[in-house]
């Protein structure tokens, strides 16, 4: 850092903040720009109280050693829950099967954004989107696990060749439509009425996506607990997080029934 240049984190409002807590890096000095010439709209987003907002999230510790998380306009903000994206990446890319990972937001009807994140296996590797769900379940909090994945043979770069998170929901379109698969059996079946139902939707695919479907804890509370008075069985609403298809739900539930039970179901529909 050049000398006489402050740096430290500062939260939306416009505070400073104390060591240990995460924020905007921002800084000024006599090395640092003090404005942009004839734009009040860049200089009002840009500088508060004089300091100029570098756009980059961090932290600063006791001992005055800054540490950058992220990207402000990268943070996903998912019902309120700010991600760092970079968090996520850093846990998939412990996995030995994955050579690249990133993070990026995907629109959501009542979250406002979902985490998703585009994958890229090594050679040779057979990780399913579920196996990779799986892992970042065991590092992630669960509000920070991606709802989505998406395995692909490359993430797009910029010009500098550095990987593109910013767009990356949109340029990874086709790869993330799922194609419609009906339902196979009577469990499905009864599960893909239910979340039309409650989600106000037409009876999904077993492949799609509970949340990507617009489904929330809110929603899955209700789906669990009609699953719970329908079958009997002890279900936590974690399940659904766990196992966010129609196909991935119907294997946890017919693993807790017998023959007998399983057979009465048509009778449900």
């Amino acid at each position: 850092m050049a000398a006489g240049t402050e740096v430290a984190i500062m939260n939306e409002a416009g505070d400073l903040l104390p060591p240990g807590q995460t924020g905007e890096i921002v800084i000024k000095g006599l090395n640092v720009i003090n404005g942009y010439e004839n734009n009040h709209a860049a200089n009002a987003a840009a500088f508060t109280n004089n300091w100029f907002r570098t756009g980059d999230q961090g932290i600063m510790d006791a001992d005055g050693y800054l540490f950058i998380t992220g990207r402000i306009k990268e943070m996903i903000n998912r019902g309120g829950e700010k991600i760092s994206p970079r968090e996520i990446d850093e846990a998939l890319l412990e996995h030995p099967d994955i050579s690249q990972a990133v993070a990026f937001a995907v629109p959501h009807p009542s979250l406002g954004e979902d985490v998703a994140t585009a994958v890229v296996l090594r050679e040779n590797a057979s990780l399913t989107e579920q196996m990779i769900r799986e892992f970042a379940f065991q590092r992630l909090a669960d509000f920070k696990v991606p709802s989505e994945v998406v395995i692909v043979d490359d993430i797009p770069k910029g010009a500098t060749g550095k990987l593109q998170r910013i767009g990356l929901a949109e340029k990874l379109a086709d790869k993330r439509r799922r194609d419609y698969v009906a339902p196979k059996n009577d469990i499905e079946r009864l599960i893909a009425d239910i979340w039309a139902e409650i989600l106000e939707i037409k009876p999904p695919g077993i492949h799609d996506n509970f949340f990507m479907l617009g489904g929330d804890s809110i929603r899955a509370t209700r789906i669990i607990s009609q699953l719970r008075a329908l079958f009997q069985v002890n279900m936590p609403i974690t399940t659904l997080f766990r196992k966010p298809t129609v196909a991935e739900l119907s294997e946890v539930l017919a693993a807790s029934m017998d023959a007998d039970e399983l057979s009465a179901i048509s009778e449900l529909l």
